[in-house]
């Protein structure tokens, strides 16, 4: 019974993060917040016990190898007994994969007299299945206490272990038998090749700029083209005298934000390159900075700069793409996603974050390699591998999805807007995004009955049998405003009354773009609650008779009239439409779009004031998934700060008191992290495109309204809005 128990905390704790900075490899480097690390399990039997706070390890954040935080290992082994600690390895869309050159290298810190055969072993973990045990103390070569040691073991010793595969955990587990109590701490735990890179770092670093917003400090660096660096190292000092370690970043990260605790005072910098065996590189120079309180004009901008810089770092070189996982041995790319990059980057563009021609030459790669990959019907893939063009299938069965093209698509379209200028880059760039925008045959994606109604998805092995209609308050908006815009295969003005605005058999089913946004396990637990088979399609049967209105049940929710009555859909997948589309003057013959985000994000934050979600501030909301309770509440800052355009006072409130409450686990370099769990004290480690985006456009959109503005002077949208919707 308590393996069955242990084993359900693991699943239900596993689907809740995706990425941090850092590499795939890396299986423990930090914990985002102080106190215990929520990606680990650990339980004991009879006599035997491990500490644990609500079944987490600890972690230290006085005693570590890598700043800020280690592990913390107190235990003891009793012959009556057992225990285990399990690190889990869920960081990543996209696993790390095993090779048989790999090394399981971690650091160890012994701090009571423990003898090597009470060390624990360590077993590794893919899916449901263990290798057989390790003994640590074998792969030690210089046996000492209170320092730091290194482990080294072969993944190859590990007998079970399947090549090519993903570790899910590494575990250790009870050793021997002892009445005393063992400390030991752990970190840095990683998966590296044999052989890596070894020239000596014998340049000084280059610290190249260091400027402040509010309590934010921004440190950009000057990276060489040595390949033995493997981390950049940053220290901080209040006196010039004394620097301490404050943070270790992968070379892919090419600036860093640290806040500081006092405005008006002086704080002096330097980094240091490290390679694969931390051996540091001698420092930068320092420099120093003053911080002063910023005035919110300041604050929006920074907070938009912060977010498009994830759209600045992070994107495969080949194509051009966004690319999830930066720093992976796969160049997985994402058309969804990389949309939202295309947004973030042309508002970075205009603000000058980016140049130009640097965002040209970017869109160029991207819609030359789109040109090239492989699609049917002119509709992409949901991933590419990012070398070589070819679909990567998260499931093996070929998909393509309709709903991830057009959002590209939308994109591209916008930077054609964008791109107006008469030379010849821009103007080969505006006629290739028409190249691709011509060839999507939208009509061959309809059901088969309705000839309005679009699917979300189609594959070559069964067609729709595993797709869902699009339409509803959601993205689907945007979808249908395209495919009918098309200038050679448009679905008739009908799609938006037939397909957009209809009820559709089991339409509340539809996730969207949140739900493909989830690690894969949990969209199979939440596929499995709704159908019990992943193959479930409660749509094969087609979606003609369904003609209910999304509108027609009008309902007064939280003091507001709702039309449709529902807020089952996420606030983000409500917005994503009004990123590209100015809600002002949409008005149909249901609803005026303006007043009804308005009332959206009213209901919304009155919702979750009411829900005891850990925090007294009424500012703090946007709860994304209200039926995962039993996870705790997840909340998500993009959801209030989005509002910006809607409820400016809501949506600058919303920002400030999560800066100010929550910045310094919640936000860095790249704005603000996925999630925060405020009453299980828990923050994701990632971020999501869609949020970045949303949040820089939003912001943008209110303060300049280029991305509207661009989008609504598309020539092929511009006449399929002004059959739409009644100008007020």
């Amino acid at each position: 019974m308590l393996k069955k128990y242990f084993y359900f905390i693991f699943v239900l704790i596993l689907p809740l993060f995706a990425k941090s900075e850092s590499y795939p490899e890396v299986l423990f480097d930090n914990s985002v917040i102080n106190g215990s690390y929520a990606k680990s399990i650990a339980h004991y039997t009879g006599e035997s016990w491990i500490q644990n706070v609500s079944y987490s390890l600890p972690v230290s954040d006085s005693l570590f190898f890598t700043p800020g935080n280690s592990l913390s290992l107190r235990y003891v082994s009793s012959v009556n007994g057992k225990w285990e600690a399990s690190i889990l390895n869920d960081k990543q869309k996209f696993a790390y994969l095993i090779t048989k050159e790999d090394q399981l290298t971690f650091k160890l810190f012994i701090q009571s007299n423990t003898k090597k055969e009470q060390l624990p072993k360590v077993v590794l973990q893919q899916n449901d299945t263990r290798t057989r045990a390790i003994e640590i103390f074998n792969y030690i070569d210089d046996f000492a206490y209170d320092t730091w040691l290194n482990v080294s073991i072969p993944v190859s010793k590990f007998e079970g272990i399947v090549f090519g595969k993903a570790v899910s955990a590494m575990i250790l587990e009870q050793n021997g038998y002892s009445a005393q109590t063992h400390q030991l701490f752990i970190d840095q735990i990683e998966f590296l090749p044999k052989n890596y890179p070894k020239v000596k770092l014998s340049s000084a670093a280059i610290l190249s700029k260091i400027s402040s917003v509010d309590k934010q400090v921004e440190l950009v660096w000057q990276l060489p083209l040595t390949p033995s660096i493997r981390y950049v190292k940053i220290y901080r000092s209040e006196d010039k005298v004394n620097y301490q370690p404050i943070s270790i970043l992968p070379i892919y990260v090419q600036k860093s934000l640290d806040r500081v605790n006092e405005y008006n005072k002086t704080y002096y910098y330097k980094i240091a390159w490290v390679d694969y065996n931390y051996v540091e590189s001698p420092f930068s120079e320092a420099r120093e900075i003053q911080v002063k309180k910023c005035s919110d004009t300041e604050m929006l901008n920074f907070i938009r700069n912060a977010h498009v810089n994830y759209f600045i770092d992070n994107y495969d070189v080949n194509s051009g793409m966004f690319m999830p996982d930066r720093g992976n041995r796969q160049a997985i790319v994402s058309t969804n996603e990389t949309s939202y990059a295309i947004l973030g980057l042309l508002v970075a563009s205009e603000n000058n974050l980016i140049s130009r021609q640097a965002l040209l030459a970017r869109l160029t790669r991207i819609v030359k390699f789109l040109g090239k990959a492989q699609q049917h019907q002119g509709v992409f893939t949901s991933f590419y591998d990012g070398r070589l063009g070819v679909p990567y299938y998260r499931d093996s069965i070929p998909t393509y999805d309709v709903r991830g093209t057009s959002h590209i698509m939308e994109s591209l379209l916008i930077a054609r807007q964008y791109f107006s200028a008469e030379n010849p880059e821009e103007q080969s760039l505006r006629n290739n995004i028409t190249k691709l925008w011509e060839r999507i045959n939208w009509n061959y994606f309809t059901d088969s009955k309705n000839a309005d109604v679009l699917w979300n998805k189609w594959s070559p092995i069964d067609s729709t049998a595993r797709s869902r209609p699009l339409g509803g308050f959601n993205e689907s908006l945007s979808t249908y405003l395209l495919a009918m815009s098309s200038p050679t295969h448009p679905l008739a003005i009908s799609a938006y009354t037939n397909g957009f605005a209809t009820k559709h058999k089991d339409n509340e089913f539809y996730f969207g773009d949140e739900f493909n946004d989830l690690v894969p396990e949990l969209r199979m637990k939440l596929n499995d609650s709704i159908s019990g088979s992943t193959s479930f399609n409660p749509f094969i049967d087609g979606v003609e008779n369904n003609t209910t209105s999304i509108y027609s049940d009008d309902k007064v929710i939280f003091a507001k009239n709702i039309a449709g009555g529902s807020l089952t859909e996420s606030l983000m997948s409500v917005y994503r439409p009004f990123l590209i589309m100015n809600p002002k003057g949409k008005v149909d013959d249901f609803v005026d779009y303006k007043k009804y985000l308005s009332d959206y994000v009213l209901a919304y934050k009155r919702r979750d004031n009411e829900l005891n979600i850990g925090t007294r501030f009424t500012d703090i909301w946007g709860v994304e998934n209200v039926e995962d309770a039993y996870l705790g509440y997840l909340v998500n800052p993009a959801i209030s700060i989005a509002a910006y355009p809607f409820e400016r006072e809501i949506g600058l409130k919303a920002l400030r008191k999560f800066y100010e409450e929550y910045a310094d686990v919640l936000f860095t370099q790249y704005g603000f992290r996925s999630w925060i769990d405020i009453k299980n004290n828990d923050v994701s480690e990632s971020y999501r495109a869609r949020n970045q985006a949303t949040i820089a456009v939003m912001i943008d959109n209110a303060n300049s309204g280029m991305i509207w503005k661009l989008y609504e002077d598309i020539p092929e949208i511009k006449k399929t809005l002004e059959k739409v919707y009644t100008k007020k």
